[in-house]
């Protein structure tokens, strides 16, 4: 009996140290928790899939001169604004600078 129960120790023990030594070193996220890993939308790869997620410059632009330019006006600010090019360099006419 005795030698049973150590034999089951040693199984246990060799169970537990095998099943600690299969696990990767990411932490699985729990179901509510989230992920760790971006599913799309990085920096280095594009428009998400949901389209753009930022004003056209050229529309913000046009916008702004055409119905935000006063005399007692206050600037714009850009810094909590998300813009995204995506007109061709020619989208304002010539007489629009002038």
């Amino acid at each position: 009996m005795r030698n049973l129960r150590a034999l089951a120790c040693i199984l246990a023990l060799g169970a537990a140290v095998g099943f600690s030594g299969c696990s990767d070193d990411d932490d699985d996220p729990t179901p509510d928790g989230g992920t760790s890993k971006p599913d799309s939308g990085t920096p280095d790869s594009g428009t998400p899939d949901a389209g753009p997620t930022g004003t056209e410059f050229t529309v913000f632009v046009k916008d702004l001169i055409q119905n935000q330019t006063n005399e007692t006006g206050s600037p714009v600010t850009l810094d909590d604004k998300n813009l995204v090019d995506s007109e061709p360099a020619d989208a304002f006419p010539p007489a629009f600078f002038q």
